[in-house]
């Protein structure tokens, strides 16, 4: 079992700019979870098979999105994310990832990359460390 997530003790805000596509745009790994890779599979309409062999790699034992690019999520178009309703685990706890959640420091240096860092409500404790706690679980540091 992953120990529990540790956040900081400061005010949390944050709402997704709709037109801001900078998380989806960066390079970095996408990892799937069983259930992202089933639920994306069904949405496109592709069995789980068919989309791993089209759409994914196996990397460090753990399903992420091919990124042929090196750079943008392969399903980010210029209107947005084309899987937006069937998102992966880790777009959807982003960014409250416990390496962000845990100081005042990373949370703010977070704000340079993501528009939506310090804007609109604020974030409940329990709401964030539900995030990052399911984020650990899902992808646990070797």
């Amino acid at each position: 079992m992953s120990s529990l997530v540790q956040i900081g003790t400061f005010d949390f805000r944050f709402e997704c700019i709709a037109e801001c596509t900078n998380c989806c745009t960066h390079p970095g790994d996408v990892f799937l979870t069983t259930s992202d890779a089933e639920r994306i599979a069904h949405y496109l309409g592709l069995n789980t098979q068919e989309f791993l062999d089209q759409h994914c790699e196996e990397r460090d034992n753990k399903i992420r999105i091919a990124d042929p690019s090196k750079g943008a999520c392969r399903f980010v178009t210029a209107t947005g994310c084309s899987i937006h309703a069937v998102k992966p685990l880790q777009c959807q706890t982003f960014p409250f990832w416990p390496e962000y959640v845990s100081s005042k420091r990373s949370w703010k240096k977070l704000r340079h990359f993501c528009p939506g860092i310090g804007t609109g409500p604020s974030i409940l404790p329990s709401e964030i460390r539900s995030q990052a706690q399911a984020t650990l679980e899902a992808f646990p540091e070797p």
